[in-house]
């Protein structure tokens, strides 16, 4: 057998990425073109003077790390007057302390918000209303939008960072001659649509500078603060959209900071639910959020000019909310419509509400400038013009309420709203509507409790995957995390496609091969770099889903049958485009922006005394910003220092794994002979009744030829030493994103108590696009005698193939079950017919799930990631027909 050692790709193109940037954006050359090693290495350390003290204002490094670790733990008082008492104590220490209790703390990270952000601190807005003659007041703690941003261009280690400019980037296809083309990918938000259209169409120009949009994307939802859920927060999040997504989704001082806290309507059992009171929670969510954008109104029509641009660039910048990420309940708020009772009930497009999932069915898109006119008319002395305002208002399902966003260019809310991976697919479509429908149709059967048994056993009974949340049973349980959603409809289609025969069933057939579209779209749509080619092969999956959509019928009693919800209807209308339009799902995903309730929680039930919650959280934040500004200044001061002592000065902050080369053994067990190895294994595992021959095979025919061996083969004898390794970790490039990524393999009897054999793709044969599939068995280590003592050992794995399911006479067989809900399904070669491979063929791990009826065959799980997914689509079975 001949094993390819070659990379999957070759990164010596010298053009193989192009970028396109926006002509007015005025650069020299407005086509740029790069090898893959320039474009993916464009991280680097800013040139910026040395700080001898980047932590001050703290007197110490020692306190500025306290600092941080006690706020990031929402330390009380009395754990920190604990720590500290104990820390003065100590006599050798390498960092001085100087600190003495909770309040000098307090006092310090007070100086220290200060300091570092003088300008965009909470500030407290009055909001003062009438409601059927009474007088409400409330309190709005907020930044101004403006100065916050102020704060982050004037921040040294986030200047290098700033992206201005709308692109549109494309990769080689890799193909010669006449097939030879350039293809268009999508990632950030500058790489989009939308922001290429608002810098070429929207913005004022200047002749002495470029006009570009300072863009962000914009997040508010509440959260429960104490158990019982009768103290709520309602916080509001800002993104910096033109920094990159490591940097704008992180945790550091570019990330999401929280910049309002919105005030919420005293509970009244009466009012409650009224038309009127509920537009008054609106009118008290768009004024509050008004005062966030007092100063950066006037920028965001007449641009600010903007000196200080790290390339030395003056340029005159636009504030612009370029996307909006909430729920759906919460992009109603923003966009000022009824919701989903209303006739009209997408924030994006005037759908009715009885044909949201009619997939191939068009609507005009809501606008911002007519609603505008039509609170406009509503408002005015003109009784002919109020009433048909009136009318327009209600029938289209808009709120008679002023819009915040209504104030700044070139954010309207029906441009800005984007469709939400966790709440429109996760939590929605699947954790609403598809789980729930199977899990009833099971329960319709007299054999109910035999059936959803079954399907919790083989749930338990599905292999673990790191990253991929283990289950023991889902038909009792009641979810309403979408991260488990996810997870679970990722195992659903595996666990569940042999409960019921399609004839006993068809609607729970035809709900699994809805699952399988879903399915499909949730991997496309989840994708960190889109392409024309996936864009267009989600948009072929999301007709195949609106069609079986079409075609579902459904008899049994209670089943849903009406799927026009607009969760649904997002899915169907807007998920393309939304990604043409903003970039890829994680530039607006709220499952990131949701990361910052569960330290405001913690805030609350650790700090703060119950009396004006939110002052006393929001001073928690601003320290906690402020520790950030600090660590990241003191960060990039070590780096400055490495960077001077390092030999070479090629910063590749992308690549992320820890260890360099392609893989790594862990987990050693004792060296022990061939002969121990096989005696101890034969009885148990036939996998090792030809372990020496294919030992024998591998020495003899890949590892010598690479070593200019010359002598007579080598024979593996009983006293040839071997050494086993129970875990690995596989460095390969993903074809998703062209990053590197690390996959954790496991080869051992016992793993939380039970045995686990990772499976992986490997390369056969000297085709370097041609791959199969095995299952790990014992990796190990050897040295061979003949090439003497200094010999460098070899690393290699003893595996077990799996090939294509085949019919003899017929040749490859498909089942309708796999055609229906697009498995690929692999079937496992006798133990004894394992080999022994090089471990530097493994291209990464894969997941295979049980067939349950048919012990040796497994269906390939392709939704593990993006790269797998991807992976499948161009799967070429080599070597193991």
């Amino acid at each position: 057998m001949s094993v390819n050692f070659s990379s999957t790709r070759s990164h010596g193109n010298p053009t193989e990425f192009k970028t396109e940037y926006q002509p007015k954006g005025r650069r020299a050359e407005t086509t740029q073109y790069d090898s893959y090693d320039t474009f993916r290495s464009r991280s680097y350390i800013p040139d910026v003077k040395e700080d001898v003290k980047p932590w001050f204002p703290f007197r110490s490094r020692g306190d500025s790390e306290f600092a941080s670790i006690a706020v990031d733990a929402n330390l009380s008082d009395s754990l920190v007057n604990r720590l500290l008492s104990l820390m003065t104590d100590l006599v050798n220490k390498k960092k001085d302390i100087t600190l003495t209790n909770s309040r000098d703390l307090r006092k310090v990270c007070d100086e220290a918000a200060k300091e570092f952000a003088p300008v965009s601190f909470f500030q407290e807005y009055p909001i003062n209303l009438e409601h059927k003659n009474d007088e409400i007041e409330l309190n709005f703690m907020g930044r101004d939008l403006w100065d916050w941003s102020l704060d982050l261009l004037h921040n040294e280690q986030l200047a290098p960072h700033f992206v201005w400019d709308a692109q549109r980037v494309y990769k080689h296809n890799g193909k010669p001659g006449p097939e030879s083309e350039y293809v268009r990918f999508i990632d950030e938000p500058w790489t989009a649509d939308r922001w290429w259209n608002v810098q070429q169409d929207s913005l004022p120009q200047h002749s002495d500078a470029p006009s570009v949009p300072l863009a962000y994307v914009f997040y508010a939802d509440k959260t429960r603060l104490s158990s019982a859920g009768n103290v709520q927060g309602y916080p509001i999040v800002a993104r910096c959209a033109n920094l990159p997504a490591d940097i704008r989704n992180g945790r550091g001082v570019g990330g999401g900071r929280v910049v309002g806290w919105l005030p919420l309507l005293p509970g009244d059992a009466e009012k409650e639910g009224t038309l009127s009171y509920t537009t008054l929670k609106r009118v008290v969510w768009h004024k509050s959020v008004a005062k966030m954008f007092e100063g950066a109104k006037h920028y965001s029509h007449t641009g600010y000019y903007f000196t200080d641009c790290f390339d030395g660039v003056p340029r005159w910048l636009f504030l612009v909310i370029l996307i909006l990420s909430a729920d759906y309940e919460e992009q109603c708020v923003m966009a000022l419509i009824r919701g989903a009772m209303g006739n009209f009930p997408c924030p994006i497009c005037l759908v009715p509400s009885e044909r949201q999932s009619r997939w191939s069915e068009d609507y005009p898109r809501r606008s911002a400038e007519f609603a505008q006119s039509l609170y406009t008319d509503f408002k005015s002395g003109d009784r002919s013009k109020k009433k048909a305002a009136k009318e327009q208002l209600e029938k289209e399902s808009w709120r008679p309420v002023e819009n915040a966003f209504w104030l700044l260019r070139s954010s309207d809310p029906a441009e800005a709203v984007s469709v939400d991976h966790l709440h429109a697919f996760h939590h929605g479509l699947y954790g609403k509507h598809i789980q729930p429908e199977l899990i009833k149709i099971l329960k319709s059967f007299d054999r109910s409790r035999e059936y959803l048994g079954k399907l919790d056993r083989q749930f338990s009974e599905l292999p673990s995957w790191r990253g991929l949340a283990h289950f023991s049973g889902v038909s009792t349980v009641s979810f309403s995390d979408g991260n488990k959603f996810r997870d679970i409809s990722r195992q659903m289609l595996f666990a569940a496609h042999n409960i019921i025969k399609p004839a006993q069933s068809p609607e729970f057939h035809t709900l699994l091969c809805l699952l399988s579209s879903y399915l499909e779209i949730d991997s496309y749509f989840g994708l960190d770099v889109q392409t024309d080619e996936t864009l267009e092969a989600l948009d072929k999956e999301v007709e195949r889903y609106g069609k079986r959509l079409d075609e579902a019928r459904f008899r049994i009693e209670d089943l849903k049958i009406n799927w026009d919800f607009p969760k649904n209807h997002a899915v169907l209308k807007h998920a393309v485009e939304d990604l043409r339009q903003k970039g890829v799902s994680r530039n607006s995903t709220t499952r990131i922006n949701e990361g910052v309730h569960p330290p405001f929680k913690r805030s609350y039930l650790l700090r703060c005394s119950g009396k004006k919650v939110e002052k006393q959280i929001l001073r928690v934040e601003d320290h906690r910003l402020a520790v950030s500004i600090i660590e990241d200044r003191i960060q990039a001061q070590e780096r400055r220092l490495k960077a001077r002592l390092s030999v070479s000065d090629h910063h590749d902050d992308w690549l992320g794994p820890e260890f360099e080369g392609h893989f790594y053994f862990g987990s050693p067990t004792t060296p022990q002979t061939v002969k121990e190895l096989v005696s101890s294994y034969r009885s148990s595992d036939r996998a090792f009744i030809n372990f020496r021959k294919s030992l024998k095979t591998f020495i003899n025919e890949v590892c010598l030829p690479h070593r200019d061996y010359i002598g007579p083969p080598v024979k593996v004898r009983d006293g040839f030493i071997v050494q086993e390794f129970r875990y690995m970790k596989i460095n390969y490039e993903s074809v998703e994103t062209w990053k590197m990524c690390t996959d954790l393999l496991r080869c051992t009897p016992s793993f939380y108590d039970k045995p686990r054999y990772d499976c992986a793709i490997v390369h056969l044969d000297a085709d370097p696009d041609a791959f199969g599939i095995v299952r790990l068995i014992f990796p190990f280590k050897f040295t061979i005698p003949e090439l003497g003592a200094n010999c460098t050992p070899f690393q290699a794995v003893l595996v077990q193939p799996y090939t294509g399911v085949v019919d003899s006479e017929k040749g490859p067989r498909t089942r309708r079950t796999d055609t229906d809900l697009g498995f690929l399904r692999v079937k496992a070669q006798p133990r004894s017919e394992a080999f022994v491979i090089p471990a530097d063929s493994i291209i990464r791990g894969a997941l295979l799930f049980p067939d349950f009826r048919r012990p040796d065959e497994f269906l390939v799980n392709d939704y593990i990631d993006g790269d797998m997914f991807l992976r499948m689509k161009d799967l070429k079975w080599a070597g193991l027909q």
